[in-house]
């Protein structure tokens, strides 16, 4: 299923939901992401993960990572609670994308884009 969702900021992904594996790629412009359920099997926890990749990814999704103002984040994260809130993912403790942020501002501007972004699939896809 092809779709698209404006978030609050302003920009606009172009969503490829593939219901059979129930995940998604999100397009913003020249970056792709990759979004799916935190926990297999268990629809009662809330939580998301958010593959963002890198620049040169091999994973067959071609993502790039994710630009949040002056910043390029790549890596995995994962969504849970109440407010889907970006932690690391257990799989990849030491690679959390906003632990490079140093400006409080901007890295709380990017885990609220992350969390909006989980909000947005886990309330309309999961």
């Amino acid at each position: 299923m092809l779709t698209s969702v404006t978030f609050a900021d302003g920009t606009t992904a172009r969503i490829s939901y593939f219901k059979d594996l129930g995940h998604a790629l999100y397009t913003f412009d020249d970056d792709t992401i990759h979004v799916m359920p935190g926990y297999f099997g268990q629809p009662d926890r809330l939580a998301v993960t958010i593959s963002l990749g890198r620049p040169g990814d091999i994973s067959g999704y071609r993502l790039t990572g994710l630009h949040v103002g002056d910043y390029l984040l790549t890596g995995t994260v994962m969504c849970t609670g109440d407010g889907l809130t970006p932690h690391p993912h257990p799989h990849s403790p030491d690679k959390f994308p906003l632990k490079d942020i140093t400006d409080a501002d901007s890295r709380q501007d990017a885990a609220d884009y992350l969390s909006d972004i989980a909000s947005h699939f886990y309330n309309t896809f999961a």
